[in-house]
C-alpha cells in the first residue's frame, strides 16, 4: 500500500475555474466528475473517449471523488439499494433507514462501471460548486430558483417571492411566459422530471399580490447623469430598473401606449395578462424612472435631440419588423406576418381571419398566431415547420396546448409559393425535408426533397419565420456600424461605436426570449454606470462559505413526489364567447393552490448542498455504495483517472502511485444524505454551498444563499443585480 506523507509547502489549494467541454464523442454527451484530493482539492471529470459504450450513465452533470490509499481493486456491480435485509454495519452512524419507498416502487439497479474507462480529470474551484445549482447558472439575470423555491417548501411564501423578484427586473411577466431555460438545466429532470420553477414563480407573485403586502423601495443616492433609454420591452425596463436603483435621471422613451414591448404587442393575453406587466412597470415606475409613451424617436423627438439632453443613451427598441417570406404569392391578399398579426390582436384593432389558417414557422410566436386566429373564428389552423418536432424552441407543454385546442402541426415542410386566385390567398405550396448536417444553431439543416411538393389549401397565410430592428430612426451622419442589418456592439459593453450610445436586447441581437432580453438589459446596464462613473473593468470578489453537516435531513418523500400538473382551463372554456375580445383575454392557464406549490417546491434536490468525503477518513468500505438508492457511488482504480493538469503533482507530492478512487455521479445524487448517516467513519458529510458575488462598484452580482437570510427583506430593496 502506498503511503501518505504531509503535504509539501505551496501546495496550492485552488485553481482556476474549468468548465467541462461541449461534447467529447458523437456517441457519448458529455459528463462532469469531481474528487475531493487530500488537499480538499476539487476536480470535475468525463469520461475519456473510449470504450463509450460501456459508461454507465451519461449526461451533463458531474461527479466527485475522493481518493483513498487501499490497493486497486476490479470495479464491481453495485446494488443501488440497502442490505437486502435492511440492517447496517455498527458504527458512530449507522442507523441510516433502508429506502423503503424506492425498493417498493422501482426495481432495484445494479450499475456496473467498467474497469477499463478512463476518467478525465479537470481541476475544479468554488465557481464549479455554484455551477451545480444549474437552475441558477441556466438564469440570463442569475435568479436564485432553488433559494425561493426552498423557502415556499417551507411556506414562506413572502419571501419567496422576494428572493425570485430581487435580480429580475420582469419577474411578474416571466411568472407566465418566460422560456424557463432553469428548468431545462433542473438536474431533478434527470431522475424524473424537473421542476415546476416558471409555475411556481406565478404562484410567488400572485400570493404576494393577493397578500396586499407592499414592495418596499430601497433608499437611493440621486446622481445628477441623465439617461435616455429607446423602448420600454423587456430589455429597456432592465435597463432603467438598475440604473435606477444606482441613483441616474431615467427617462423611457417608447411608441407604443404602454410598457412591455414585444410582450405588450407580441404575446397574447390568455397567455400573459396585462396586469402582470402591469406590475413590473409600476414597480419601476416607483423607483423614480420617467416613461413617455405614444413617442417615436425620430419623428417626435429627434435621436440627436436625446445626444443633446442626456449623458448616456440606451437603445432596446427590440425586433418588431416582420421578415418577408421571399416566395412567389408574398404579396396576395390573406397574407399577414406574425408581428403584425399579434400587433393588431394585442391592440384591440380589427383582425381579419380566415375559416382556413397556415402559420408557416415554428417558434413562439407561431403557437401564438395559430391559437389566436382559433380564437377569432377560425375553422382549420396548421402549422408548418421545416425541421421535426425535437427541433422546434418552445416547451412542450406549450407546444401540446396548442394541439389539444386543435391545431394541426405539419413537419419536415417548406413553403415553395403562396397560391392565389383573383389576389387572394387560396393556398400554399410546400416541399417536403429531410434533415441534413447541423448549421450553426447546431440545428440539422433541412434539404428539400424533389418532387415531394403538396398544397394546403388556406385563405390566411402567417408567416412567423422571424424578426428584425428598425433602424430607420438613427441618423445617417451618426455613422453607426451595421452588420447584418443590426446595429454592432462591444459584445463585453454594449457600447456601439457612438461615444455614450448603447444598444442590447433584440435591437442587436435579433430575436431572443423575455428572460435573455431581460439578461441583456442588466449587463448593459452595468457597463452604462461604468461609462458614466469613469470606471473600466469591474473586478468581482466571491465570499464562498461552506457549513458541513452530518444530520442533513430531505422532506419526507421528497424524492417520491411526482410533479405537480399545472391546472388548465377545460378545453370547453377557453372560448367561451362569440367575441374574439373576450376568448382572447380568457386565461388558460391557472396556476398552483398552496398545497400545489408546496408539494411540487419540496421535490427539489437542494443542489447546493454537496456530497464530501475525506480521504483521511475513508477506509474504502464500500457501504455507502451498497447504501445509495440510485447506484450513483462507485469505487475505480486511481489509474482510470486521467487528468490534464494537477493530479501528477499531487500524487508526486503524496507518494501515491496506486489507489482507488470513490466517484459520485453528480447528474443523479439525490442529496438524501444516506451515505453520510451510513458511513461507519464518519468520512462522509453535506456540505453546504454558499456564495456572494460583490464587485469594486458595490453590485451585487449573485447570492445563492439569501434563502437563509431574508426575514423582514422587502421586495426590491435588495438590489440584487
Amino acid at each position: 500500500m502506498a503511503t501518505r506523507s504531509a503535504a509539501p509547502a505551496g501546495t496550492p489549494r485552488t485553481i482556476p475555474r474549468t468548465r467541462n467541454a461541449k461534447s467529447l464523442a458523437t456517441t457519448v454527451p458529455p459528463r462532469r466528475w469531481a474528487g475531493v484530493t487530500p488537499l480538499e482539492l476539487q476536480r470535475s471529470c468525463r469520461p475519456v473517449e473510449r470504450q463509450p459504450a460501456e459508461v454507465a450513465h451519461t449526461g451533463p452533470r458531474g461527479r466527485r471523488t475522493s481518493r483513498g490509499t487501499r490497493p486497486p481493486q476490479p470495479c464491481r456491480g453495485l446494488c443501488a439499494a440497502s442490505d437486502h435485509d435492511g440492517r447496517f454495519l455498527n458504527g458512530p452512524r449507522n442507523s441510516a433507514p433502508p429506502c423503503r419507498h424506492r425498493l417498493q416502487e422501482r426495481h432495484v439497479q445494479h450499475v456496473a462501471i467498467d474497469p477499463y474507462q478512463e476518467f478525465l480529470v479537470q481541476p475544479v474551484d468554488a465557481s464549479w460548486l455554484q455551477c451545480n445549482i444549474e437552475c441558477q447558472e441556466a438564469c440570463p439575470v442569475g435568479t436564485n430558483c432553488r433559494g425561493y423555491l426552498n423557502l415556499a417548501a417551507e411556506g414562506r411564501f413572502e419571501e419567496g417571492y422576494i428572493l425570485s423578484r430581487e435580480p429580475n427586473p420582469v419577474a411578474a411577466m416571466c411568472s407566465y411566459v418566460c422560456s424557463a431555460p432553469c428548468e431545462r438545466a433542473c438536474r431533478r429532470g434527470d431522475i424524473d422530471r424537473p421542476l415546476a420553477i416558471r409555475a411556481m414563480k406565478r404562484f410567488l407573485v400572485e400570493w404576494h399580490e393577493a397578500s396586499g403586502i407592499p414592495d418596499v423601495m430601497p433608499q437611493i443616492t440621486p446622481r445628477d447623469e441623465r439617461v435616455a433609454v429607446v423602448g420600454a420591452g423587456p430589455a429597456g425596463l432592465a435597463v432603467a430598473r438598475e440604473l435606477a436603483m444606482k441613483g441616474f435621471q431615467i427617462t423611457v422613451y417608447d411608441s407604443l401606449p404602454y410598457g412591455g414591448g414585444t410582450m405588450l404587442i407580441g404575446v397574447p393575453a390568455f397567455r400573459l395578462p396585462r396586469e402582470a406587466i402591469e406590475m413590473d412597470v409600476r414597480l419601476i415606475e416607483r423607483l423614480g424612472v420617467k416613461f413617455v409613451f405614444n413617442t417615436t424617436i425620430g419623428t417626435d423627438i429627434t435621436f440627436e435631440q436625446l445626444q443633446r439632453d442626456f449623458d448616456a443613451i440606451a437603445i432596446t427598441a427590440g425586433a418588431m419588423n416582420p421578415v418577408i417570406l421571399d416566395i412567389p404569392g408574398h404579396e396576395l391578399d390573406g397574407v399577414q406576418y406574425g408581428v403584425d398579426f399579434m400587433k393588431i390582436a394585442n391592440l384591440g384593432q380589427p383582425l381579419t381571419v380566415g375559416k382556413d389558417v397556415v402559420v408557416i414557422g415554428g417558434g413562439y410566436t407561431a403557437m401564438d398566431c395559430s391559437r389566436t386566429s382559433l380564437r377569432h373564428g377560425a375553422d382549420n389552423v396548421a402549422i408548418v415547420y421545416r425541421r421535426t418536432r425535437s427541433e422546434l424552441v418552445v416547451d412542450e407543454e406549450e407546444l401540446g396546448e396548442t394541439e389539444r385546442e386543435g391545431v394541426r402541426m405539419e413537419f419536415l415542410a417548406s413553403p415553395v409559393e403562396v397560391l392565389g386566385e383573383d389576389g387572394h390567398v387560396s393556398g400554399v405550396k410546400f416541399i417536403r425535408n429531410k434533415l441534413g448536417e447541423p448549421d450553426a444553431s447546431g440545428r440539422r439543416s433541412p434539404i428539400p426533397i424533389d418532387g415531394s411538393e403538396f398544397v394546403i389549401k388556406a385563405d390566411t397565410v402567417i408567416p412567423a419565420v422571424s424578426q428584425a430592428a428598425d433602424l430607420s430612426f438613427l441618423p445617417v451622419e451618426a455613422n453607426f456600424e451595421i452588420g447584418r442589418d443590426r446595429v454592432r456592439v462591444d459584445p463585453a459593453t454594449y457600447a456601439t461605436n457612438v461615444r455614450g450610445v448603447f444598444a442590447c436586447g433584440d435591437f442587436v441581437a435579433g430575436p431572443t426570449t423575455l428572460i435573455e432580453a431581460a439578461g441583456h438589459g442588466k449587463k448593459c446596464a452595468y457597463a452604462i454606470d461604468r461609462y458614466l462613473a469613469g470606471r473600466q473593468d469591474v473586478r468581482v470578489a466571491a465570499n464562498v462559505k461552506i457549513t458541513s453537516s452530518w444530520r442533513h435531513d430531505m422532506p419526507e418523500l421528497y424524492d417520491m413526489l411526482p410533479r405537480q400538473h399545472i391546472p388548465m382551463v377545460p378545453l370547453q372554456m377557453r372560448m367561451p364567447s362569440t367575441e374574439p375580445e373576450v376568448n382572447f383575454t380568457t386565461p388558460v392557464e391557472l396556476g398552483y393552490t398552496a398545497n400545489q406549490a408546496v408539494a411540487e417546491s419540496t421535490r427539489c434536490l437542494m443542489c447546493n448542498f454537496n456530497i464530501w468525503f475525506d480521504p483521511f477518513r475513508c477506509v474504502l468500505c464500500g457501504a455507502c455504495a451498497d447504501v445509495c438508492p440510485e447506484g450513483v457511488i462507485h469505487m475505480v482504480d486511481v489509474n482510470q483517472l486521467k487528468t490534464e493538469g494537477l493530479l501528477p503533482e499531487i500524487e508526486e507530492s503524496y507518494g501515491w502511485q496506486n489507489g482507488a478512487a470513490m466517484i459520485l455521479d453528480e447528474e443523479r445524487c439525490i442529496r438524501c444524505a444516506l451515505c453520510v448517516k451510513r458511513c461507519p467513519f464518519d468520512a462522509i458529510t453535506m456540505e453546504r454551498f454558499e456564495l456572494q458575488e460583490i464587485s469594486t462598484d458595490g453590485r451585487l452580482y449573485k447570492e445563492s444563499y439569501r434563502d437563509a437570510q431574508l426575514a423582514g427583506v422587502a421586495g426590491v430593496a435588495g438590489g440584487a443585480s
